[in-house]
């Protein structure tokens, strides 16, 4: 049997299991050799077939593919570098905390990039946030866990800071940040904030069921805090299809080569491990390790390849020795978060995947 063909059955059998439904685009040497859709777009409360060049809600993988890639070119522009004290940008970022301003001004922008700024890990600003504004302004002002620079902390609110950051620096939002930085110059069509702007729901893949709203969130981000942003922050509300977002890792991948997007140092940089701890993370990636990051199995190439989960059940990884981009985009709590089977499935499809490739290539 021809492996792509085992690894669509594979997809297959992990439907209604580990997720409703599964897109799944390879590239290697700049080629797409996989193109895979499986399964449902939505279960509950109808069903939809899942079709190719649906848009997925991408959750955390904004902070790879929008937020790290913007700030590397407001890097490159001379706007700011990475380490510049947050507070040089954003005063109220120290000055509003009592008795902790000394230790908030030693955090770097690489800080809040690599998560290990000292802010906590998450806080439900959403509950008590009056508009935009005020989830930033709470971020802004959170008291730090831990000293600056001396844990790996994955944190959300890093990157609603770097929100505040990039939008003071620019004088736009974020939204509008991406589309003049990314997708406009990658002709991206698919690769949006608030889709139903521009797509019906139709287009777009279902996340978690609401009961309040007796529907699923189709179109709507997931993440809450980004929910009370209105959809648009640098931690979360990026929504795209994967053969898109295996576009945008593969220019990455030809940018580490070649520069022809990013420079070549600005992507090594962000692909160099700036902080280790249970994981490794560069500039808004993370640095697969062997043994340790499990979302991409066990057959990527140790410190060579670069990737990001997101919450509702994508992924994306870049392997820079094998010449690969993964992109797994499936809508695992839909309907419910509740199912975390993808923590098994993700590693078994990426070794199935990885394995493939290698025939496909050489063969």
């Amino acid at each position: 049997m021809d492996c792509v063909e085992g690894v669509r059955g594979l997809l297959r059998g992990l439907v209604k299991d580990a997720y409703p439904g599964a897109s799944l685009v390879v590239m290697a040497n700049g080629e797409v050799i996989m193109d895979l859709t499986v399964g449902y777009a939505q279960l509950k409360p109808v069903e939809r077939e899942l079709r190719g060049g649906m848009l997925f809600d991408l959750a955390s993988l904004t902070k790879a593919l929008s937020t790290s890639i913007i700030v590397m070119r407001l890097v490159e522009r001379g706007v700011i570098h990475l380490t510049q004290r947050v507070s040089d940008v954003i005063p109220e970022f120290s000055t509003t905390n009592a008795g902790f301003s000394e230790v908030k001004d030693k955090v770097r922008v690489w800080m809040l990039l690599s998560h290990t700024s000292g802010l906590p890990a998450w806080l439900p600003l959403y509950k008590s946030a009056s508009s935009r504004d005020d989830v930033i302004r709470q971020a802004l002002t959170a008291f730090p866990v831990y000293e600056p620079g001396s844990r790996v902390v994955y944190s959300d609110l890093n990157y609603i800071v770097l929100t505040a950051l990039v939008e003071k620096l620019t004088g736009q939002r974020i939204d509008s940040v991406f589309n003049e930085m990314i997708a406009e110059p990658l002709s991206l069509e698919r690769t949006l904030y608030n889709p139903l702007t521009r797509f019906s729901r139709d287009d777009i893949v279902a996340t978690e069921y609401v009961n309040e709203a007796n529907d699923a969130l189709v179109g709507i981000v997931h993440d809450e805090n980004a929910r009370a942003m209105g959809g648009v922050s640098g931690h979360a509300g990026l929504f795209a299809t994967a053969e898109e977002a295996a576009g945008i890792g593969n220019t990455l991948l030809e940018s580490y080569r070649d520069g022809v997007f990013l420079s070549r140092p600005s992507v090594r940089s962000m692909w160099t491990p700036w902080a280790c701890g249970e994981s490794c993370y560069g500039l808004g990636w993370q640095v697969y390790r062997r043994g340790v990051t499990t979302s991409g199995g066990d057959l990527l190439t140790d410190g060579k390849a670069f990737g990001h989960t997101g919450f509702t059940g994508t992924s994306i990884w870049i392997d820079t020795e094998l010449n690969l981009v993964i992109t797994l985009f499936t809508n695992r709590v839909h309907p419910t978060r509740d199912n975390r089977r993808i923590d098994y499935a993700r590693p078994v499809i990426h070794n199935a995947v990885v394995s493939c490739a290698d025939k496909l290539i050489y063969r």
